[in-house]
């Protein structure tokens, strides 16, 4: 059980439809991480996320731009859950620790390319897609496309899956994140 009440639910306990791809993500994964044992509480939560994280792999973004994408959406959403396991995801990805503790801590990124699709993937997550021509205009000036423009937009809908859920559900780190914990800088901690 969650802070906020939500049960970690595994194929046992979890909707059949849940349940399968639960399993699924037993199989690919060897284990089950936190986020998708919440998300198995609604069938369509899940399965949402399952399929837009399946079609996020098909954007044109290399492994090392999708978590760079990944990454800068997270430190947008501050969610302190999905960047200690894409910390982790972005090494194994090959992603250099010096890119990765740059999106981390919301500095500039070395490489000139990277530095243009963190700096757009935040500026579409911070204001909900609404952003100027001159932004989009330097996003292909690093060498991007109207193609890349949209790819933003399926990651930063898979991560409104899962920040959204672990803000919600304030789900607990798994092992396998142990070392790449995060404190998010708190600016959206805002009262209403």
């Amino acid at each position: 059980m969650t802070i906020n009440g939500f049960q970690l639910h595994d194929s046992t306990t979890a909707p059949a439809v849940s349940a399968e791809i639960l399993n699924g993500v037993q199989a690919a994964w060897g284990f089950v991480p936190n986020l998708h044992r919440v998300l198995a509480e609604s069938p369509a939560a899940i399965e949402a996320y399952a399929t837009l994280w399946g079609i996020a792999e098909k954007t044109g973004f290399t492994a090392v731009e999708r978590n760079v994408v990944y990454l800068s959406i997270i430190h947008e959403n501050e969610c302190v859950y999905c960047m200690a396991g894409h910390t982790n995801l972005s090494r194994m990805a090959k992603v250099d620790d010096a890119t990765i503790d740059a999106v981390r801590n919301g500095r500039p990124i070395a490489d000139a390319k990277l530095e243009a699709l963190r700096v757009f993937a935040a500026l579409v997550t911070r204001n909900r897609g609404i952003v100027s021509q001159a932004d989009v205009a330097s996003f292909k000036a690093a060498g991007y496309t109207n193609e890349a423009v949209l790819d933003v937009l399926v990651l930063a809908a898979t991560k409104l899956i899962s920040n959204y859920t672990n803000h919600l559900a304030e789900t607990p780190l798994d092992p396998f994140m142990k070392g790449a914990e995060w404190e998010a800088p708190g600016k959206s901690r805002q009262a209403v």
